[in-house]
């Protein structure tokens, strides 16, 4: 009952986590997250669902397609809690600085329609569910938005570390229609890479893949494509296509079938 109902929960984040990044290029409150503006009060509310399109891993070739709801609340444009955390933030004209807590959904080996796995990883073990701490900062310069964080889980078997680095650039079309491309790099240590893409002796014996030490190096290089309209004054409509080329160890790991992946993503909110 109680592996059931972690599951159970683990499924729904993961696919929360995946709709929350249609709606931001990186996974932490941006110079003006999303609901931050026209908010009704000190509250700023979004709630909806869509469509994902994601690799069953890391480094997987498979595709699935899945249903994926969304939230997002802000307080004030301080603190805000949305599918990759909680987090609090302070601004001063053009920087943004802040920190939170967050977490990582890990990866199975059931192969299950909505879980982050595949069954060719039989063999291979879970990696584990973990939480994390993070920080982060964005600076605005002219149309240009800088940001960088560092992220660092806890849990054994899932506790690496990971700083990642982007260069946005957000572009309203009209009061309606945005859009915004990011280009972003992540470094993980050595703990991130032999979770994911690291096949011990014991776990080679088991699966057949061949014995692999992946170690600490650039994991890989992102670019993300968005746009969000404004349908009513409510009602908003977000698209984002994230393309990802793994590098160094993740790209070399006999467990990554393919070193290239997109995720495509469709979702409408509603603001309160």
């Amino acid at each position: 009952m109680h592996r059931s109902l972690v599951r159970t929960l683990s499924v729904w984040l993961a696919l929360a986590v995946s709709s929350s990044m249609a709606m931001s290029a990186a996974a932490q409150p941006m110079m003006g997250p999303p609901g931050a503006q026209n908010g009704k009060g000190d509250w700023a509310v979004v709630v909806g669902g869509g469509v994902a399109v994601r690799p069953t891993f890391e480094g997987s070739d498979r595709y699935r397609v899945t249903p994926v709801p969304f939230f997002s609340v802000t307080y004030r444009d301080m603190v805000s809690l949305d599918a990759t955390g909680l987090n609090a933030y302070w601004r001063h004209e053009n920087l943004q600085i802040g920190g939170g807590i967050t977490y990582n959904l890990g990866r199975t080996t059931d192969g299950s329609y909505f879980g982050r796995g595949d069954s060719r990883l039989a063999g291979m073990g879970d990696v584990p569910v973990t939480v994390g701490i993070r920080g982060f900062a964005n600076y605005r310069l002219g149309p240009v938005l800088l940001s960088t964080s560092i992220t660092k889980f806890f849990v054994e078997g899932n506790n690496g570390l990971l700083i990642d680095g982007g260069i946005g650039v957000p572009y309203r079309v009209t009061d309606r229609l945005m859009l915004n491309a990011r280009v972003s790099t992540t470094w993980a240590d050595g703990n991130y890479m032999r979770n994911f893409f690291g096949v011990t002796a014991a776990q080679s014996a088991a699966s057949g893949f061949a014995a692999y030490n992946a170690t600490s190096g650039i994991k890989d290089i992102s670019l993300s494509l968005g746009a969000q309209y404004r349908v009513t004054e409510n009602w908003l409509l977000s698209t984002n296509l994230r393309f990802t080329q793994l590098l160094s160890s993740a790209q070399d790991s006999p467990i990554s079938f393919a070193d290239r992946s997109v995720t495509g993503m469709v979702v409408m909110g509603y603001r309160f």
